[in-house]
């Protein structure tokens, strides 16, 4: 594009937003304003002041940051939330007949919504409706959000400069680099010692960090109630400008029946941050859809113990579908049946484990050792993302069963490709968000004993294969000691309540984090609330292209239909009878827009924009487990702009 055309492009998107009355003048006029981080040329405000932003991304982006306590029974200090908005096409229509924004979580816990929003705005659109404004904004502690929950970052030099986050990055990934040669938990008879002390460690470093402010760090004001309590906040402020714009254009608007409520789309973790606000909030709710559903009794315990509760059963859906396509699945050999495939992943596992096989990197001149512990993580990742991720998995598997390591080399990366990023916004991203909002919503100080530890991790072993993964995520919190448990009468979401307007549930058959079996036992804690089964293995729904799925969800938030609830015997949460959808993708089988009947173009760029989506939200770290949109082809990368980076 020529600098002319750019400059039309950019006044057209300018004045094409109007309407939504972003500043006469781009914000931080006068300074020199970084195109990936807008909210550090804009001015903090207790209203929502949208700003143009991302306009060489979509015309209609604009951003806000919105000043909130830290803590929320003092003015002082305070918190500045980073918000975008995607503002529907027809703005000034959309004011005439006016629709609450939708809010989204992608999870994390710490996952950021403005670049989530920036990836899959135009998306959500396509699903909910272009005349829907839709918001992402990174709760307290994460992303473009300041202060930044990051541990690491060194004390600012001088009085009024930044702290150092790309030395604390530097000093971060040194020791994430150390710590890698402890293994898994029980790798060996030192390992869960040297990584419960580990975890000590930085949480050490994080309350040294807490105590240099004060003691009112954001470290210790992360946790998800505070965080239901800013999206209050945000829906009033929105309401606010609202109600300004329509004034100061002299536009009555129609009646919106979910004015002043929340309407909003959480995944994953976003379910727990979505089921907090409706126990705290149950007055607000306009339409909440949570998917990808976690259980809020074992999540805020200690030990979130039930998680993996069908993990391995995902990973036999591998050795079906693997078997079934024949050819198409590198791992296949001939006459295969899935217990030949399980065999020969068993092998490769055991093989790796007995003599890890190393070789010289041809890139960066230093020795690999591929140890068993990378690549069960990487299988366990592939474990979210079926349709998408179980082709390249066997292509993995299969380099690895027939000994050509070093083909693997593109897995590995070096430490000094962080190197050209030290002026680069994005390194603020890296934080500890994750860890001060999970353990910040323990609802007792976790200091499990090495016995104790010992025995969560003998009882979650008979649950999956993986646990030495989750139960080593989990001891993130051993000896945190920073968050006070929240008095909210709502906090924990753990009891029976009644909201303004249904809850609509989603969970794929089998989840590798968040089984069905919490769907179920969490739907029948909200009165009235619906619950749709995908017919499919992942994490979260939009992990498969359904369009039965998004005609639920859209007819949900659109015109408020609700699925039945569950209807279950007792306490049995395994079996019983709800609403039911299938896929339109499949492992091996991809989404093919071109060979699939619609029944109309908007159906068509529906179905479409699901694809985004899935990848959107597929490239999501979650709960400490890195991700992209081929996991196999990202562990190890440092790239920032995508977002791929290992907690």
């Amino acid at each position: 594009m020529t600098a002319g055309l750019l400059g039309v492009f950019l006044f057209t998107a300018f004045h094409h937003s109007k309407a939504w009355r972003g500043p006469e003048k781009p914000p931080g006029i006068g300074k020199k304003v970084d195109p990936w981080n807008p909210w550090a040329s804009i001015t903090p405000n207790k209203n929502l002041e949208w700003h143009p932003c991302y306009q060489f991304v979509n015309p209609n982006f604009q951003c806000a940051r919105l000043t909130v306590p830290l803590n929320q029974n003092r003015q002082f200090p305070e918190v500045h939330i980073a918000l975008i908005m995607l503002a529907p096409k027809n703005a000034t229509a959309a004011l005439a007949s006016p629709k609450s924004p939708l809010l989204i979580n992608p999870g994390g816990p710490g996952g950021p919504g403005t670049l989530t929003l920036l990836s899959m705005g135009p998306a959500l659109q396509a699903v909910l409706g272009d005349d829907r404004p839709v918001i992402g904004f990174d709760p307290r502690g994460v992303g473009f959000t300041s202060p930044s929950a990051d541990c690491w970052a060194m004390p600012p030099a001088c009085d009024g400069c930044p702290e150092d986050h790309f030395t604390g990055l530097l000093n971060r990934l040194e020791w994430n680099t150390v710590n890698m040669a402890y293994g898994q938990l029980n790798s060996s008879n030192v390992a869960t010692k040297f990584i419960d002390i580990g975890h000590r460690a930085v949480n050490n470093l994080c309350r040294d960090k807490n105590a240099q402010l004060g003691g009112e760090s954001i470290l210790g004001h992360a946790a998800t109630p505070h965080v239901a309590t800013d999206m209050v906040r945000i829906v009033d402020a929105w309401e606010q400008w609202v109600d300004q714009e329509t004034e100061a254009q002299r536009i009555v608007p129609e009646f919106n029946p979910t004015k002043g409520k929340l309407v909003y789309w959480g995944f994953s973790y976003g379910t727990y941050l979505g089921a907090t606000f409706a126990s705290m909030y149950p007055d607000r709710v306009g339409r909440l859809v949570l998917d990808g559903v976690v259980d809020a009794d074992y999540y805020s315990s200690p030990m979130w113990t039930e998680s993996l509760l069908d993990a391995d059963k995902v990973l036999w859906q591998f050795f079906e579908y693997c078997a079934g396509v024949g050819q198409k699945c590198p791992l296949y050999r001939k006459d295969d049946k899935p217990a030949d495939v399980s065999d020969r992943y068993a092998e490769i596992i055991r093989g790796l484990e007995a003599y890890p096989p190393s070789f010289t990197h041809p890139d960066y001149h230093y020795p690999v050792v591929l140890h068993a512990d990378i690549m069960r993580g990487l299988v366990f990742r592939t474990l979210y993302s079926p349709a998408a991720q179980f082709p390249a998995l066997a292509d993995l598997l299969n380099t690895l069963y027939e000994g050509r390591f070093e083909q693997l080399s593109y897995l590995f990366a070096a430490l000094q490709s962080a190197c050209g990023l030290q002026d680069n916004a994005m390194v603020s991203l890296v934080s500890d968000a994750q860890r001060a909002i999970m353990c910040g919503d323990k609802t007792t100080p976790v200091n499990l004993t090495l016995d104790e530890i010992n025995d969560q991790y003998q009882a979650m072993a008979k649950l999956s294969q993986f646990a030495d993964i989750w139960v080593g995520l989990m001891l993130e919190c051993n000896g945190w000691n920073i968050s006070r448990p929240h008095p909210s009468p709502g906090y924990p979401p753990n009891k029976q309540t009644n909201t303004s307007f249904p809850i609509l549930f989603l969970s794929n058959t089998y989840d590798p984090v968040t089984p069905l079996h919490a769907a179920v036992k969490m739907a029948l804690k909200f009165e009235g609330a619906g619950l749709v089964e995908q017919h499919a293995a992942g994490h979260c729904t939009v992990s498969a292209v359904s369009r039965c799925t998004a005609k639920k969800v859209r007819d949900y938030v659109l015109h408020g239909k609700v699925p039945p609830p569950p209807a279950v015997d007792g306490d049995d949460y395994d079996g019983g009878k709800w609403t039911t959808c299938d896929t339109d993708e499949h492992p091996w089988q991809a989404f093919d827009a071109s060979a699939t009947v619609f029944a109309d173009e908007e159906e068509k760029k529906m179905a479409e924009a699901l694809l985004t989506i899935r990848d959107t939200i597929g490239s999501q770290p979650r709960w400490g487990v890195v991700s992209g949109k081929d996991a196999a082809a990202k562990i190890g990368k440092f790239d920032v702009k995508r977002m791929v980076i290992a907690r």
